[in-house]
């Protein structure tokens, strides 16, 4: 199955979602995980990737490919999708080809967005795009937002009014949100996998968090 996380949004925890979740089915050892990362920036394949080979800490539990190109995108997820049980993709944008290849080819698509007004209008076109996606291929591509970097002790009341407005629009979400953890930062700027960080309470935290979220995301690529 694939799944790709997308957003034409900067800094909405679209690589840190995408290591959270590969991490996360990765403690399953009868899954094969693998992660496209076809982002232009190549934040996994090149920085997280790169850090970890600096720090020497051995293959990562998951593949990594990269293939930030619009013309090999389509090529590469068959070919990952045959090798591996579950592939997540990381692609930034929503206007050229390369997110409505891998849109096109997903199972489902993730969009992650702070409770924000400015990340509310982000996801709209995301979402656009992949209903667009699917219509070229002549079926329904599944998505779920994702509400990430919030706040474990408190909810905003323009927090509370955005998922109102999401839930009275309709609009598919996860129901568990990525919380705002130094140990999701950590990840990205330490080259390690959650679990490989040292365990503290905030890590512990972080985990449960992420493991609530691959509960959540487990059940609904089973009723599809």
């Amino acid at each position: 199955m694939i799944v790709s996380v997308l957003s034409p949004k900067g800094g909405c925890g679209k690589s840190t979602a995408t290591l959270t979740l590969a991490s996360a089915f990765a403690k399953n050892e009868d899954l094969s995980i693998a992660i496209v990362d076809a982002d232009p920036r190549q934040s996994i394949a090149r920085v997280w990737l790169g850090k970890r080979n600096e720090e020497n800490l051995g293959v990562p539990p998951f593949k990594v490919i990269s293939d930030p190109s619009d013309s090999t995108i389509l090529d590469t997820l068959e070919a990952a999708g045959d090798d591996h049980d579950l592939v997540f993709v990381d692609l930034e944008g929503v206007a050229g080809l390369m997110a409505s290849y891998a849109a096109s080819a997903s199972d489902l698509c993730i969009v992650p967005m702070r409770p924000s007004a400015l990340d509310g209008d982000a996801a709209g076109a995301a979402l656009k795009m992949i209903r667009d996606a699917g219509r070229a291929a002549r079926r329904t591509v599944p998505a779920r937002i994702l509400i990430t970097q919030t706040d474990a002790a408190i909810v905003t009341t323009s927090h509370k009014e955005l998922l109102a407005e999401l839930d009275g629009a309709g609009v598919e979400r996860l129901q568990t949100e990525l919380m705002r953890r130094a140990p999701f930062e950590r990840v990205m700027a330490e080259g390690r996998t959650l679990f490989e960080l040292q365990s503290s309470q905030s890590v512990k935290s972080a985990i449960s968090n992420t493991a609530r979220l691959g509960k959540e995301l487990a059940e609904i690529l089973e009723a599809h």
